[in-house]
């Protein structure tokens, strides 16, 4: 009976050892992914109560200044990412991966069991989502963020990062910072502009003549001020209708910057100027929504070009819903 009753103890005793290690390592993994939270939670707050200086950068009339505004973004990310985000990574030794968030993502899809078939077909949203983001993570790291404009209202900053043909489409991917709680898309208007013919410059030019003889405002506008075409957007939200942060897919990317991007139709081919406006809405401190309309006028780059026979709008790309 002694015989039997030993190895039984022996038993439940490397049992009840079994169980106090793995109760001290899930309760020392739970300790260190809660350190790693309030850390990230720490790093993101001392950034955004340094970010508002970016808002309201415009030159001596009263424009938006694009360069002094990229110079002041570049260093304010410099100053984050070799502080703040430097002492969390010093706090967090060997966890520092931009790809952390993306290979959790992908292992999710390649895992057995009841959510596989779901985040399989979220995958390519989720590695679009990162690329968008890492892209302007990368610029950020290396102090040279750029783009194509940029504008601010009230406390909302909507930058053009990038405009690029996509087949016979532009994708202009926007950033916006600022924004408190989620973006409400209003989509967009795109006018395009060309130098007015010698005709028209002539008879424009004789009706002021008219007009100023007989004191009464002209009845033609201006040529120079007329586009000559026009589109919208059918789809009021952009590409991803749902909202994307970027550190929602790196960790140290700068907290409060909400990514997405709209295709339009190419730039006609004879077309030399354009006047891009997005509308969104954004909550204000007091609670209520604020409609914010941000226009860009800029010269048409050779590369925007297409093919505009019967272009009328284009959708979004793709409607990707909430992820």
């Amino acid at each position: 009976m002694k015989k039997a009753i030993f190895p039984l103890l022996l038993a439940i005793g490397a049992a009840v050892i079994a169980t106090m290690v793995t109760n001290w390592t899930v309760s020392a993994k739970a300790e260190a992914e809660g350190n790693f939270k309030a850390g990230l939670l720490s790093m993101q707050v001392e950034f955004l109560k340094n970010n508002s200086v970016l808002r309201p950068i415009v030159d001596m009339q009263k424009r938006p200044d694009l360069q002094k505004y990229l110079q002041e973004a570049n260093t304010l990310v410099n100053w984050y990412f070799k502080n703040p985000a430097a002492k969390f990574w010093e706090n967090n030794p060997g966890k520092y991966d931009p790809e952390r968030i993306i290979k959790e993502k992908r292992q999710r899809a390649a895992d057995e069991g009841p959510n596989k078939r779901k985040a399989k077909g979220n995958l390519p949203i989720w590695e679009e989502c990162y690329q968008i983001t890492r892209t302007i993570y990368d610029q950020f790291k290396q102090s040279n963020y750029a783009a194509v404009a940029s504008a601010f209202n009230g406390s909302v900053r909507l930058d053009v990062h990038s405009v690029k043909k996509d087949g016979n489409k532009l994708r202009w991917e926007i950033m916006i910072w600022g924004g408190i709680g989620p973006i409400v898309y209003g989509g967009w208007n795109l006018k395009w502009f060309k130098s007015p013919s010698a005709e028209e410059k002539t008879a424009y030019e004789k009706e002021l003549a008219r007009a100023k003889r007989r004191r009464q405002e002209p009845e033609l506008e201006d040529p120079a001020t007329l586009h000559f075409a026009e589109s919208a957007s059918a789809s009021k939200h952009p590409v991803f209708n749902f909202t994307l942060e970027g550190s929602d897919y790196v960790d140290d990317f700068p907290p409060g910057i909400q990514l997405n991007y709209y295709t339009t139709p190419p730039c006609p081919p004879d077309a030399e100027t354009l006047l891009m406006t997005f509308s969104i809405k954004s909550r204000a401190m007091s609670g209520q929504d604020q409609n914010m309309t941000f226009e860009f006028k800029i010269p048409v780059d050779s590369s925007w070009k297409g093919s505009w026979d019967g272009v009328q709008k284009v959708e979004a790309a793709a409607d990707y819903g909430n992820q």
